[in-house]
């Protein structure tokens, strides 16, 4: 259960208990000594024990900080990945521009994806055009699990260390790091969206370029081919080959 859920449970049962306690169908407490000193007395005690019990409990549940279970490995999707970002935002906030820059690039990465699909099955020439597909298929592995190293980043980095420390603290690796993947990602999607656009005029035979689409099929294979790749590209020849 989310914190916010667990703190307007605990309030609503709170108020619940206390106005029954306070009516005369439950507990009929009351603060008038002409009551009788037991009634008073208990009164008193129930009062004093309600309000510390709802200050603990408000502390606790506001200042207990959950445990966020990424599981990176059921990480299968778009929307998993930026789930899973949009949680980072609150456990590691000194790399909000970056997170929010990696969610950007995955729904971009959508975007480009649904748009080349479309534009093929509508034009049905999916079969026609199967490499652009293989092309298309290699540069979305590669920026869905460069964002997920991101997010393996952001788990190993000690958010709590780096603010009781506060300026002294050097991040500039985990910085380096996270962008030099940002700035491949951008890499890839710009030469992927000057795929697509030469994939456009697909519709017209006449207008369409084949010897542009090629180059631009070719220039965007070029960058997943890159040595910064190497490693995706055997993970991505290791998937697909199983």
């Amino acid at each position: 259960m989310k914190k916010p859920v667990k703190l307007a449970v605990f309030n609503i049962i709170f108020i619940i208990i206390s106005v029954l306690s306070l009516s005369e169908r439950g507990l009929g407490l009351s603060f008038d000594p002409s009551d009788g000193a037991f009634s008073f007395a208990l009164s008193i005690s129930l009062t004093f024990f309600w309000v510390c019990l709802f200050g603990l409990v408000n502390y606790t549940l506001l200042t207990n900080k959950e445990k966020v279970d990424y599981k990176i490995k059921s990480l299968s999707t778009i929307s998993d990945c930026i789930t899973a970002l949009e949680k980072c935002k609150h456990t590691d906030p000194v790399f909000y521009d970056e997170i929010k820059e990696a969610i950007s690039q995955l729904q971009t990465l959508q975007r480009r994806t649904d748009n080349l699909t479309t534009l093929l099955e509508q034009n049905g020439v999916s079969e026609n055009f199967a490499s652009i597909n293989k092309t298309s298929d290699k540069a979305k592995f590669f920026v869905f699990e460069n964002v997920k190293r991101i997010i393996n980043r952001l788990i190993v980095f000690d958010n709590e260390d780096y603010v009781a420390r506060g300026e002294s603290s050097d991040i500039s690796e985990h910085k380096d790091y996270i962008r030099t993947i940002l700035k491949d990602n951008d890499d890839i999607l710009h030469e992927y969206q000057n795929m697509l656009l030469a994939v456009s005029g697909i519709g017209n035979i006449h207008q369409t370029n084949l010897t542009e689409l090629q180059i631009m099929t070719e220039a965007l294979n070029r960058v997943l081919g890159g040595k910064q790749f190497a490693s995706l590209e055997k993970q991505y020849s290791e998937t697909h080959n199983t």
